[in-house]
């Protein structure tokens, strides 16, 4: 498979793909789009490549996810007002990092 990127996607989309529903997503006001709903023809993955991560992240410091005894913050942004990648709706909050793969 080959990687296309990292996208920042809403609670309701990451928690879809967790879980393989998000519960009452539809539910939430304002936010009526179908979750990970964009993303035809690709697979989502969560969090980012290893390449992507900030200079100082623990990752890059220390080589790999695996080495670093700390957690990375870099694949969440707290808060947000741009559209999610994975549905589309521009209700602001958290934004959460998924790569995405096509076969």
């Amino acid at each position: 498979m080959e990687s296309y990127g990292t996208i920042w996607v809403c609670g309701d989309c990451m928690t879809h793909h967790v879980n393989g529903e998000c519960g009452g997503c539809h539910g939430d006001h304002g936010h009526d789009k179908e979750p990970l709903g964009l993303l035809v023809d690709f697979h989502p993955a969560m969090g980012m490549s290893h390449e992507e991560h900030s200079e100082d992240c623990s990752v890059n410091i220390a080589g790999s996810w695996m080495n670093s005894a700390d957690e990375c913050d870099c694949e969440t942004n707290t808060f947000s007002r741009s559209q999610c990648e994975g549905c589309g709706t521009y209700l602001h909050g958290e934004r959460h990092a998924m790569t995405l793969f096509k076969d």
